[in-house]
């Protein structure tokens, strides 16, 4: 069963926003607008703070100003949202999956 514990809202793309997701298995939603429509990449990891510092430090997804991110039992409930949300939601920068 996929389960999201805990989840933050759509908060501004800064440091000090991403140091406050935890250390702890999620799916992350990165946007350009905080509209549903603005979604640009959608990822999970063990480590919701890291994984979002990483892409935070890199710029590897262009023109993010927004994210949020959603706290999961384990990895796996993690890697069953973020594919079920890509093959919704179609961001710009994730591969296709299905």
């Amino acid at each position: 069963m996929t389960s999201v514990i805990k989840q933050s809202g759509i908060l501004p793309w800064q440091a000090t926003n991403i140091a406050s997701a935890p250390s702890k298995p999620g799916v992350y939603v990165l946007r350009i607008a905080t509209e549903i429509s603005s979604i640009v990449y959608i990822g999970s990891s063990d480590s919701l703070e890291r994984r979002l510092n990483e892409h935070f430090l890199s710029g590897d997804v262009p023109g993010v100003l927004f994210f949020d991110w959603y706290e999961t039992g384990s990895l796996e409930d993690a890697r069953n949202i973020e594919k079920q949300w890509i093959i919704k939601y179609s961001p710009r920068y994730n591969d296709h999956v299905g």
